[in-house]
């Protein structure tokens, strides 16, 4: 998959195209500005420009995370509209992001042991377009670990298909076929 980057600086970058209007309404029109995989908008103060652009999208939070367990040495990972992913959902009012990750993870799998947060990995940002309203997604993401049986129960009314262990040197298989929001939290998971 393509990764699109916007910089929003008030120094240009050299060799990145300049654009315009950063602005646009929602996220077809955004994506008609790339004509490469990164651009830039140029502006004497360039968090109000931020802040500006993001005022345009509906935004929504979610908490999940990757899952240990360590008797096994494996990782959870589920399979959702034919991709690999990892347990997350959206954060419910009044739900702290830490008791979202775990309570998603728990019914996205169907685990029944103790989950156990050990630390947070990072938060990853996407954007996209649905039923014409451009929507930004906040998604925080844990390290947690896992005491009980690896017997899952994919959540099928979530579109996911599949809640399967892993070694981590099987993890190249479903990077291949992942999102790159979920390379990143890999990437950040295991940096030393």
């Amino acid at each position: 998959m393509d990764k699109h980057v916007i910089h929003f600086t008030s120094v240009p970058i050299p060799d990145v195209e300049i654009v315009e209007n950063a602005i646009p309404l929602n996220i077809s029109s955004l994506l008609g500005m790339f004509k490469n995989h990164e651009i830039q908008a140029v502006n004497p103060h360039p968090k109000s420009e931020l802040k500006t652009f993001f005022k345009q999208f509906n935004k929504i939070k979610t908490a999940g995370g990757l899952v240990f367990h360590p008797e096994s040495e494996t990782y959870l990972w589920i399979k959702r509209l034919g991709l690999w992913d990892l347990p997350k959902g959206k954060i419910e009012q009044g739900e702290s992001s830490k008791d979202a990750a775990i309570r998603e993870i728990t019914e996205e799998c169907g685990l029944t042991g103790k989950l156990q947060l050990k630390h947070r990995i990072c938060s990853t940002y996407h954007a996209y377009e649905f039923k014409n309203k451009s929507i930004l997604k906040k998604n925080n993401w844990y390290f947690l670990e896992y005491q009980g049986d690896l017997n899952t129960k994919p959540q099928l009314e979530e579109n996911i298909t599949e809640a399967r262990w892993m070694k981590k040197n099987d993890f190249d298989n479903c990077l291949k076929q992942t999102y790159p929001s979920i390379e990143e939290v890999i990437f950040h998971a295991f940096e030393s």
